[in-house]
């Protein structure tokens, strides 16, 4: 689905897709419940609060956390103009939300938010640029880093398979799923990956059902 001449009926199906597969297999929304909205709740600061969106696909993550809190103002970023697009039409009611092309290696020159989400992004770079791509997100986020990933595991690419023999067809989600589980990685992997980055005692990393694997960071 990366492929910038991939068939556009078939990558429309695939960001649907990921919508369906992000509710139901990733726990995104518990995991935003036990970390950015728990943390607006406990410390509550001056509205409105800002949050990034790195990777944000479809957009589908960023309107349910704008439907949850509105005071709370997203920017998506994607590498993909397609994907922006997609998210804009699919958004377009929800105008807390701005969406902007661009990829990881431009963080450096953004503002700095007060939450940073990376979800599903960090088994797409190649290895030497992992460690740098987390420290310059844990460098925008004021309050909080969330990055949420796959993890590596036979029970991982056999529920996946099982699901997408059911869900996922005439699209590339199939496909790119089992590929990213493949690319996915272990708690152990992704602490040595990260270990010498400055900030490295400030984050945290476990596995989360079903097949997740999720980095904290706290600046």
């Amino acid at each position: 689905m990366d492929l910038p001449d991939s068939d556009p009926r078939r990558l429309e199906r695939t960001l649907r897709q990921i919508v369906l597969i992000n509710r139901l297999l990733t726990g995104y929304r518990k995991l935003l419940e036990r970390t950015v909205l728990e943390d607006l709740r406990h410390h509550p600061g001056r509205p409105p609060y800002t949050l990034l969106d790195v990777g944000s696909g479809g957009g589908d993550i960023a309107a349910w956390l704008a439907r949850r809190r509105s005071d709370l103002k997203i920017v998506c970023l994607d590498r993909d103009p397609r994907a922006v697009a997609f998210a804009r039409r699919r958004c377009a009611s929800l105008p807390a939300i701005e969406f902007r092309h661009g990829s990881v290696c431009e963080l450096d020159t953004m503002e700095r938010f007060d939450y940073v989400l990376a979800h599903d992004i960090l088994h797409h770079l190649p290895e030497g640029e992992i460690a740098p791509a987390v420290q310059t997100m844990l460098r925008r986020a004021r309050r909080l880093l969330v990055a949420s990933d796959l993890l590596r595991s036979r029970q991982s690419f056999l529920i996946f398979s099982l699901f997408a023999a059911v869900f996922l067809h005439r699209s590339f989600a199939a496909a790119d799923g089992r590929l990213s589980i493949r690319k996915g990685f272990l708690p152990e992997e992704l602490q040595e990956l990260l270990s010498g980055i400055e900030g490295f005692e400030r984050l945290t990393i476990h596995c989360e059902r079903p097949g997740r694997i999720v980095l904290i960071g706290r600046p």
